[in-house]
């Protein structure tokens, strides 16, 4: 079954009740010059929070040049320090592939 993903585009978006997953390339200039982007890579953020009691510090971890592990990644420290969700953080939307899940609801207002 596949995964769904609330999204965003805005970079400074900080859901503090999920694991966040930030997809990007730094081939961003490649864009603007009308060529296509180059691999994307991700990281993976949590914030701090208290998970049965005990403090659980903020922490990023990354790069991750495979998205999907990172994406899995994210579900499983979701899991582990019990946060409701993870939330993608999208550079472009252009970088987004189907095999990773679906982008389900925006988050807007962010």
């Amino acid at each position: 079954m596949a995964r769904g993903y609330a999204w965003t585009d805005d970079e400074d978006h900080v859901a503090v009740d999920a694991v966040t997953v930030s997809i990007g390339s730094d081939t961003r200039i490649l864009k603007i010059a009308g060529l296509e982007f180059g691999t994307p890579s991700a990281w993976v953020y949590w914030p701090a929070t208290l998970h049965q009691g005990e403090p659980i510090e903020p922490r990023t971890e990354g790069p991750f040049e495979d998205v999907g592990v990172a994406l899995d990644y994210a579900e499983q420290m979701s899991d582990l320090y019990g946060f409701k969700r993870v939330v993608v953080v999208l550079q472009d939307t252009a970088l987004w592939r189907q095999e990773w899940g679906a982008l389900d609801g925006r988050l807007d207002g962010c």
